[in-house]
């Protein structure tokens, strides 16, 4: 099971490693301009009943903006008539906060720009403010100058970006980018019927033709005829775990449940209740696509995934279609590259495209969690040093660690901060790896071995912890003579902090994806661990119905909400008590008092 690098993350290392050329802006006066299309007229069936955006900018104001700064008639237009198309509704900014995909088109302008160094796409206004709404994501932009100055150049760079990544490329059309961002909501069904009918949004003139989104596409047809069919049928079973020679009901419903989805093809007269080989041949086959390990059974957990209606795997498709719009399928990939998918909890490694070797990973748990970006792993740090975070400091440590706190645990206080020595006690293991970026994220080794055994592993906080650390510090270091296995392994045990830096730095990109097809043309589906579906699926559908988070998040808000009954019945009945003592104590004062001027 594994990502096609090409497919997935092509609009990033094209950047990172395509011909120079292709991102040079003086390719541009040698090639014949394409003809300019005519100016979208606004799209007054947009209104916030049905919006993709409830934040919209005045007509007026964009004008105004774009009056201000030298543009020039192309450039110019193309802003107003991506605008018309939205109704005026802001593409980049929303009151939740910061769209997941403004951050992924802000690694590649990044990205563009690293490699690129083309300054028509840089404004360190911008860059500056960007770095603070990815890295604080509890800010929640404003219809107001500064969000809407934001705003325009966005969309700026968004076309010039287009103009230099796509400059020899005869088939792209610049229209299409009117299509990248969503526009209005509409219903599963009509979206649905949208892709497959390529019409709007989805219609082969606006549609990416990366592989990967298109692979994704062509499993709708598949579901949507298992919905239109009443779906899959839901299993319950009476024990923890269903495996071979158990018979139950419970069983049938389970295999009938794998033939409507294509993994078991027996006849319906063969469906009986026992719990035979081939079944546990076709739950491995469906464990796999879910992220489990293929043990051959069935127990209650994966069952949850089993139980999940056709409908929501259609919207994650759906979801993840659009995520893949920000992925070029044109490539140029050469050299050493790395994936990690959060939802997947593995590192992919890539050669000239093709997949390596992999590695199981764990990433943060939620509200830790691991950001999406890209960069390039540069260094390697043997026997680290942990900085403790100050967060960390402050809510796990008390605020101040005493002296037998700190010896405990072999951690000291340097400059007024926490760290930890190097050492196999150390949290971040025994090397780390190091990819500069705003985030402070990084690779590292862990002294917690048991979590890889686990199918799920959203456990850290924040960073990315390796099953095989000393693997990938000896791939990265294997062009470099004096960097041996045994030298590797002799660095890690030294106890000592050594940089290493890698001669040739990797691209490194961090991605969110729930649901893709993998190298052996299988669709994978993955736990929304962050809800970042569950936002989208409210902005893209009229009828959206929920996620594996959104479930999950109203199970454990309703826990709360009994808690907090809970404890507000215990507080009104301590201060029922304290009212009635009190209401005694005063009624015993009044009649010692009473009593007193009876005695005199």
């Amino acid at each position: 099971m594994s990502f096609r690098l090409p497919l997935l993350i092509a609009s990033v290392f094209t950047i990172i490693l395509g011909s120079c050329h292709l991102f040079d802006p003086k390719t541009e006066k040698d090639h014949l301009p394409k003809e300019e299309k005519e100016i979208t007229k606004v799209d007054v069936t947009i209104d916030t009943s049905n919006s993709f955006n409830s934040l919209f900018i005045d007509s007026a104001d964009v004008r105004t903006i774009l009056a201000l700064n030298d543009l020039g008639d192309t450039l110019f237009n193309r802003i107003k008539s991506f605008y018309n198309s939205r109704n005026y509704q802001y593409a980049w900014f929303s009151k939740e906060g910061l769209p997941e995909h403004t951050v992924s088109f802000w690694n590649l302008l990044k990205n563009y720009l690293n490699y690129s160094k083309d300054s028509a796409v840089y404004n360190k206004w911008l860059n500056d403010k960007m770095e603070t709404l990815i890295r604080v994501q509890s800010i929640r932009p404003k219809n107001d100058s500064l969000y809407q100055n934001a705003e325009l150049l966005l969309t700026r760079y968004f076309y010039t970006y287009a103009d230099h990544a796509y400059a020899e490329d005869p088939d792209f059309d610049i229209k299409s980018l009117e299509w990248y961002i969503p526009k209005k909501k509409l219903t599963l069904e009509a979206m649905l019927d949208s892709v497959l009918t390529r019409h709007g949004q989805y219609a082969d003139a606006y549609a990416p033709q990366n592989p990967q989104y298109l692979m994704l596409k062509s499993q709708l047809l598949k579901y949507k005829q298992i919905k239109d069919n009443g779906g899959w049928p839901a299993v319950n079973s009476k024990v923890e775990v269903m495996k071979k020679g158990y018979a139950d009901p419970a069983v049938k419903a389970l295999k009938k449940r794998l033939k409507t989805e294509g993994f078991l093809t027996a006849p319906d007269s063969t469906l009986d209740n026992t719990y035979n080989q081939e079944l546990a041949d076709a739950v491995n086959a469906l464990k796999k696509t879910y992220g489990y390990k293929p043990d051959g059974t069935a127990g209650k957990t994966f069952l949850k995934d089993v139980n999940i209606p056709v409908e929501e795997r259609i919207q994650q498709i759906l979801i993840n279609m659009e995520r893949m719009r920000w992925m070029p399928g044109n490539t140029k990939d050469s050299g050493r590259s790395i994936i990690v998918n959060i939802p997947e909890f593995r590192l992919h490694v890539y050669e000239y495209g093709k997949p390596a070797w992999n590695m199981d990973v764990v990433v943060g748990k939620e509200g830790n969690n691991t950001t999406v970006f890209t960069g390039r792993l540069s260094n390697i740090v043997f026997s680290p040093y942990w900085n403790v975070p100050a967060s960390i400091v402050k809510n796990e440590m008390n605020g101040k660690p005493g002296a037998a706190y700190l010896a405990r645990n072999h951690m000291e206080i340097v400059n007024g901060r926490v760290r930890q020595k190097p050492g196999p006690w150390n949290s971040l293991g025994l090397v780390k790896f190091l990819f500069p970026n705003s985030y402070n994220i990084y690779f590292h080794d862990s002294p917690a071995k048991s979590l890889f055994n686990r199918d799920k592993r959203s456990y850290s906080h924040g960073c990315i912890r390796l099953k095989e650390p000393a693997k990938l510090a000896e791939y990265l270091l294997s062009d470099t003579a004096k960097y041996s296995s045994r030298k590797v392994d002799s660095l890690m045990r030294t106890y000592k902090e050594k940089y290493v830096r890698v001669k040739n730095p990797v691209p490194v990109l961090i991605t969110y994806f729930t649901s893709w097809v993998n190298d052996s043309s299988v669709l994978n589906f993955r736990e929304d661990i962050y809800g970042h579906d569950a936002i989208i699926a409210k902005k893209m559908f009229l009828n959206s119905v929920g996620t594996s988070y959104s479930r999950q998040k109203a199970v454990k808000d309703s826990i709360q909400r009994v808690k907090d009954l809970a404890m507000l019945k215990e507080q009104k009945k301590k201060d029922s008590l304290a009212k009635v003592t009190r209401q005694d104590a005063i009624k015993k004062a009044e009649t010692q008092k009473a009593k007193k001027e009876e005695e005199q």
